[in-house]
């Protein structure tokens, strides 16, 4: 690993959650022993479905999706997250239990990854960390509500102009198939509507 990264990385993390919830720098040196900087490409798997969850990420480049898998096989797409989030799956931690989902990078990414053994040994001399931790629910919490609503009271348009409301750049960097499976949509309907529906 290059220094400069590691450190560009690290220093990037505890900037963004220091503005978040204040993290102290001594909390953060405390945290620091359990963390790891990495850089992976494209299509890169950082959580297999069925695997029990041991890391989680915090994103400083890139682009990843999370996916479910179909009995049949097929790929569908549960949301996008780019720089300055956590990826991993909170549930299959807190519950010790196999992920339901796959985490797989959209772009080459530059991660910092948590050792969530270590985090725990930590979180009780951390009061930095637990109120990550709490800020870090409470935004899953939003964001799933929203993405739940979006599914049970929109319709295939409107899904898709909240998409480019929320996500303005994604447009670009995801494939179109991506986003369509994320619509609930087929990606020759989108192809189709696209253009009419940005309209």
């Amino acid at each position: 690993m290059n220094p400069s990264i590691e450190a560009s990385a690290l220093t990037a993390m505890h900037r963004h959650y220091d503005q978040l919830v204040t993290f102290p720098l001594d909390e953060w040196e405390m945290l620091r022993y359990h963390l790891t900087v990495k850089t992976v490409n494209e299509k890169y798997t950082l959580q297999p479905i069925g695997e029990k969850s041991t890391k989680n990420f915090f994103l400083v480049k890139g682009l990843v999706r999370y996916y479910y898998l179909t009995p049949e096989g097929k790929e569908l797409n549960k949301g996008f997250y780019s720089s300055n989030h956590m990826v991993g799956s909170l549930s299959a931690a807190i519950l010790d239990e196999p992920c339901r989902f796959g985490i797989e990078t959209l772009e080459p990414c530059v991660l910092v990854e948590l050792d969530l053994v270590g985090l725990r040994s930590c979180s009780e001399r951390n009061p930095a960390w637990q109120r990550l931790y709490l800020h870090s629910c409470e935004m899953m919490l939003i964001r799933n509500e929203r993405r739940e609503a979006e599914l049970l009271t929109m319709n295939a348009k409107q899904r898709f102009q909240q998409f480019v409301r929320n996500f303005p750049d994604y447009l670009e960097r995801i494939p179109q198939y991506h986003i369509a499976s994320y619509l609930g949509v087929t990606p020759v309907a989108l192809s189709k509507y696209k253009k009419q529906w940005l309209e």
